[in-house]
């Protein structure tokens, strides 16, 4: 043992000598200058991700369209063996295709979808006005009032449509059958055999309510021929101020039917005639 390892003496009675803190152990970082970090911990690096084998879009494939998900599914499966193998690069490769099936479904998907749903737009507009010009055809070739629908009706071929006709007009009765389709519309003022007289609608309180408070759908064709005859006897009478058998007229009228009903038309059209086109002005206006 050298002297250096001896503890110091210490005199009887003498002062404790100074005890030198013992040398801190040598640091294994750098030293640090005042305008470097602190010195990070130490961590272990995180492991690479494992590559995708793509299942996701397999089954977004599936479920945009089956083919799609049929090609995705191989390729996921071999991504999903090379996984299991270690072999990352293969099973990147097929994951990756994978996925470009998948994306490649679902835009198809997307595209169809798009391209059906205007396609049902169209064609519900389509059917729908196809369905209303089919009513008004419907409407102009029927009516309470015809004895025969059937029959191909009289009138000019440039005539006016007895549906167009309003209230006041004037028109020649030469050569009209029972069944009437167009008229020659005239001045009331020139020689004429017919006019429509009045329009009126079914009044509701005509009909009779149905239990829940309701109107019925239509009231049927003999009800409304009963009411549109009532109706245009009535006016025509007060217009004329005597009976029709005394006034050497005769009447007839346009009333809805199921199909006038259905568009909420309740429009009645009330017309007068004379045998001859011997009528000037209005009927039951001087």
């Amino acid at each position: 043992m050298s002297n250096q390892d001896l503890p110091p003496l210490i005199p009887p009675g003498g002062p404790t000598p100074v005890q030198r803190p013992a040398p801190a152990p040598a640091s294994h970082y750098p030293p640090r200058t005042p305008y470097s970090p602190y010195p990070p911990y130490g961590t272990a690096p995180r492991p690479p991700a494992a590559p995708s084998t793509g299942a996701g879009w397999t089954l977004v494939a599936m479920l945009s369209w089956w083919p799609f998900g049929l090609a995705a599914y191989s390729h996921s499966q071999r991504a999903t063996a090379a996984v299991a193998a270690g072999d990352e690069q293969r099973a990147g490769a097929e994951g990756a295709k994978a996925r470009r099936i998948g994306i490649a479904g679902l835009v198809y998907a997307i595209v169809v979808s798009s391209v059906l749903t205007l396609a049902i737009l169209v064609g519900t507009f389509a059917l729908f006005f196809q369905l209303i010009d089919a009513e008004a055809s419907a409407r102009q070739e029927s009516a309470t009032s015809y004895a025969d629908d059937d029959e191909p009706g009289s009138g000019p071929a440039d005539g006016t449509s007895v549906w167009e006709l309003r209230e006041g007009d004037c028109y020649l009765t030469g050569g009209l059958t029972d069944v009437v389709r167009t008229v020659t519309v005239v001045p009331c003022a020139e020689p004429h055999g017919g006019e429509l007289y009045d329009i009126t609608y079914v009044a509701d309180h005509a009909l009779e309510q149905n239990d829940g408070g309701t109107y019925p759908e239509y009231p049927g064709d003999a009800w409304m021929a009963r009411y549109t005859d009532d109706v245009c006897r009535a006016n025509l009478e007060e217009q004329t101020g005597t009976s029709v058998a005394k006034s050497g007229l005769h009447y007839w009228y346009m009333a809805p039917d199921a199909w006038d009903w259905r568009l909420l038309d309740r429009r009645i059209a009330c017309l007068v005639e004379s045998d001859t086109d011997d009528l000037t002005g209005r009927v039951g206006i001087p």
